[in-house]
């Protein structure tokens, strides 16, 4: 019989800050589903005639659909790094000016969300007496010790950052994760280091069975729902399900595949759909609905650099469905195309259903959204930058930020101001390889990264945040999200919108003091290399994580090896339906 653990916490660490809890709070159940990369136009819910998402459609139908749903970053580390905490990444060091150091490299890199400086969303939900569980894509880091000071640490793990369950890759998809013939991410000598799954912080499968992931992690959250059924008293839960789907490289189930008009990107986004229906229904089914809020929503805009077959869209449609243009820019820029999110939330007798609303709210409002409900107060002293949108999901007010600030790197870019005029400072300076060929992006940074030849893959390159990558204006450019969302008509004194309710040198003031106010408070650089203190640093093979019996040799990337020499390999991912492969430790 072989046992996994799939609900130790790890240990106790002090709080980074102090925190009071309200007994009296409603303490919804929380249910956030996160997709990776996922364009604003890439559900049918937003007007995809690729894709079939009727899970998606009739979950958004119970509650609201956000239209102006905005990501905290426009890239995968740090916009996951401020769904966490609520705040701004660049407070919490997980960004970088340079391309290669906007995200954390590789799972054996030494940085990472640090628990101990950073009062994470399910850590804090856990002071309120929360349950918490977490499947799939982490990306945040995992340890951070040196050598000779034993094996991977888990500094930075889901467990370290609250998560009592959790089941998926702490790294994230990546071109080493490309399936071979038996669906295994197996292609290249570098493949198992960055692509294996870890339940809780045991390695239980490497090289990762890709071509099974969604449904893996799938059953994870189901079991984790009925495992809070099963207990005789109740106890509110939080579970985070943060998918690979749609990230490049793209893959399905085999029964998945062709299945859609979309093709093998179409395939992903209905594959997830299922993977969304089988845990709403077990919600359902198992009498949580009235008591749990759900989110739905994407880290950020599509990989438009991996070539129009393989990534997502930004289209915009009009009310009678006829395709009317598409927002600029995708992954990694600043322009709508790489922050607006599609959007939903659902509570029902709380939350209206069917309902639709054009009111900004972002991903960093999740955190203040949840602890609020929770009744968990943190210190004045600690700052969140997030706010709660519960009053804008109850339908009773505007936008909650009057200023909200858009990073590249360690720069603020651009900014939102009363959630309707977006100011920029500095735009991305756009190149391609191949501006003839249609199935390359046109509105983007279409190279290739060097770092990523060292892997054996070949990685595209995202536009980065040097001062070099940008063209700067002064005055700034002033866009209406109100009526340019593909922000083509900058905005003067003679075209101003007559019901503004504030002048244009009083939009770019606010912009400006909040910028000013926002560099004074928090100013920490770029290291030498261009990295923050959670994306800087090399990997190391005492970092590595490796099956059971293995170790890690080999630089830059470790490659995990038996005693013999031989390529270690485990595959003891558990089977939910069989009770004694799982032990609850609760």
């Amino acid at each position: 019989m072989r046992v996994v653990t799939l609900a130790a916490a790890a240990a106790a660490a002090p709080l980074p800050t102090s925190v009071t809890v309200d007994p009296t709070a409603p303490k919804p159940n929380i249910l956030i589903l996160l997709v990776d990369d996922m364009g604003y136009s890439d559900t049918s819910l937003f007007g995809s005639p690729n894709a079939s998402t009727p899970h998606i459609d009739r979950l958004a139908s119970r509650g609201v659909k956000l239209t102006q749903w905005i990501s905290g970053a426009s890239i995968c580390t740090p916009s996951r790094a401020s769904l966490q905490t609520g705040r701004y990444p660049i407070r919490t060091g997980c960004t970088g000016t340079v391309e290669k150091f906007r995200v954390i490299p590789t799972p054996s890199n030494p940085g990472g969300l640090d628990p101990t400086q950073h009062l994470g969303i399910a850590t804090a939900l856990k002071q309120a007496g929360y349950a918490t569980g977490m499947s799939g894509k982490w990306h945040l880091g995992v340890s951070g010790n040196e050598a000779l000071k034993g094996g991977p640490d888990s500094r930075f793990a889901p467990n370290a950052n609250g998560y009592d369950s959790y089941l998926g890759s702490p790294y994230t998809n990546t071109p080493m994760c490309a399936m071979d013939g038996d669906g295994v991410s197996d292609t290249l000598k570098s493949s198992p280091g960055f692509c294996y799954m870890t339940a809780n912080t045991t390695v239980v499968q490497q090289p990762l069975r890709l071509e099974n992931f969604t449904g893996t992690i799938t059953d994870h959250a189901v079991w984790f729902l009925r495992h809070q059924a099963s207990k005789p008293q109740r106890q509110p839960w939080f579970f985070f399900m943060s998918y690979f789907h749609v990230h490049t490289p793209l893959f399905t189930n085999r029964t998945n595949r062709g299945r859609s008009r979309g093709g093998q990107f179409g395939d992903n986004v209905e594959e997830m759909d299922d993977s969304v229906g089988r845990i709403v229904a077990t919600v359902d089914e198992l009498g949580f609905t009235n008591d749990t809020l759900i989110f739905f929503t994407s880290d950020n805009g599509p990989y438009q650099e991996e070539g129009w077959e393989f990534s997502g869209r930004t289209n915009l449609y009009n009310a009678a469905g006829e395709h009317v243009g598409r927002m600029k820019g995708g992954k990694g820029q600043l322009f709508e195309g790489g922050v607006r999110m599609p959007g939903a939330a659902v509570w029902p007798g709380v939350i209206q259903p069917g309902t639709v609303s054009d009111t900004m709210v972002s991903t960093v409002d999740i955190f203040p959204t949840a602890l609020a409900l929770a009744g968990v107060k943190v210190n004045s002293s600690y700052a969140v930058d997030g706010r709660d949108m519960t009053p804008v999901l109850r339908g009773t007010t505007g936008s909650q930020h009057d200023v909200f600030l858009h990073y590249c790197g360690f720069t603020i870019v651009a900014a939102r101001v009363s959630g309707r005029f977006k100011v920029f400072w500095a735009t991305p300076k756009w190149y391609t390889n191949d501006p003839k060929n249609g199935s390359v992006c046109l509105q983007c940074c279409n190279g290739v990264n060097p770092f990523s030849r060292l892997t054996g893959a070949i990685a595209t390159q995202l536009c980065g945040c040097e001062d070099k990558d940008q063209d700067w204006h002064d005055p700034p450019l002033v866009f209406d999200m109100a009526t340019d969302v593909q922000e083509d008509k900058p905005l003067t004194g003679a075209n101003w919108p007559a019901d503004a309710g504030i002048s244009l040198a009083d939009v770019v003031s606010k912009a400006l003091l909040a910028k000013e106010t926002m560099e004074m408070d928090v100013h920490p650089k770029p290291d030498i290399t261009g990295a923050g203190t959670c994306t800087a640093g090399l990997p190391a093979v005492w970092r590595q994580q490796c099956c059971p019996g293995c170790h890690a040799v080999g630089f830059p990337f470790p490659e995990c090896k038996t005693l013999l020499g031989r390529n270690c390999t485990c595959d003891k991912v558990p089977q939910f339906g069989h009770e004694e492969e799982v032990s609850l430790l609760v």
